[in-house]
């Protein structure tokens, strides 16, 4: 009698981890188009396209069934958005619950042995099959940590065993990835093993170009007793200053959506500002309202049971030639 409900407390813990991985599912899948900008390169070759010009590139993430994998697999694949007959990368994803870091999946990563075979592998049921686990390669030290942030995932690879093996010399990978309902970033760095000198860094984003709109990330504290003296981390949203928004949910069990306004001014043109709006999901008119210049590259946001800071995940151009 006293282990029945023990073995129940363990079933719920179970089913609650597998939540963050059926919302990562769901979130992920899908079809992503990207601005990509290579922002910085120390590599030469005709196949590279030169820094500060951009391509557009299209990523197709779906659900297969893949049983002997495990019970969330995504099959994910990316290519220039007008060659979809030459993918440039073909990735198997296995989503399971990060154990040691709350609200957070880890996504194990597979290459194709003969990636030309597994083309299109989401439209094609027969091909799924006959897949076996010869036909997979682990993508050791790859692994994407991603952890939930209100309606969002972000994170990406730890530390430096990600290995760059197609460069010929001693390089390492950092990705970096944010997934949103209506926001998709992702930034590719590789680093030099001997001193972690940066040797090449590219991003992506669905939304904007990239040199024209930075990406902020907002911080978000709450107090359950309304006395900012009592203020609590919250949760952390990454939203771009060009009518980015994102929602959160506070332990009282309230829901909020904060945007963030800056080169899409909503009231007039040609204004050199930020603002940040934190409203009810649906509301006619925010709760609150903070403004900022632009070029401060912050805004701050506080009321006496919420504060909300924001700042500039990358700093503005013209800064890096002063």
């Amino acid at each position: 009698m006293l282990a029945l409900p023990a073995a129940l407390l363990i079933a719920t813990a179970g089913a609650a981890d597998f939540t963050e991985v059926a919302a990562l599912e769901r979130l992920w899948s899908g079809v992503r188009d990207s601005s990509e900008q290579v922002v910085m390169s120390l590599d030469r070759g005709a196949e590279l396209w030169p820094q500060q010009s951009e391509r557009r590139v299209r990523t197709v993430v779906a659900p297969v069934s893949i049983a002997w994998l495990g019970a969330h697999v995504l099959y994910l694949e990316e290519f220039i958005e007008d060659d979809p007959q030459q993918p440039r990368r073909q990735l198997l994803l296995l989503l399971e619950p990060a154990g040691d870091a709350p609200q957070a999946v880890r996504a194990h990563l597979f290459t194709f042995a003969s990636p030309g075979r597994w083309k299109h592998l989401n439209y094609r049921a027969p091909l799924i099959a006959a897949l076996t686990r010869g036909d997979i390669v682990p993508a050791a030290g790859c692994d994407l940590l991603l952890t939930r942030g209100g309606d969002q995932f972000s994170g990406g690879t730890l530390g430096h065993h990600c290995l760059d093996a197609g460069s010929g010399s001693a390089r390492y990978l950092d990705y970096q990835l944010v997934i949103g309902a209506d926001l998709y970033w992702y930034r590719r760095r590789v680093l030099r093993q001997s001193d972690g000198e940066l040797q090449q860094e590219v991003i992506g984003f669905n939304r904007f170009e990239p040199n024209e709109a930075q990406l902020y990330a907002c911080r978000i504290a709450w107090s359950p007793s309304g006395n900012p003296r009592d203020l609590r981390p919250l949760t952390t949203l990454e939203l771009y200053e060009a009518g980015g928004h994102g929602r959160f949910v506070t332990p009282d069990g309230r829901t909020f959506e904060l945007t963030l306004h800056g080169r899409d001014w909503p009231f007039a043109v040609d204004r050199d500002a930020l603002l940040l709006l934190l409203q009810s999901p649906g509301a006619a008119s925010p709760l609150a309202t903070a403004w900022a210049q632009m070029d401060e590259q912050q805004i701050r946001l506080e009321l006496d049971w919420l504060q909300v800071r924001c700042g500039s995940m990358a700093p503005d151009s013209a800064e890096l030639t002063q």
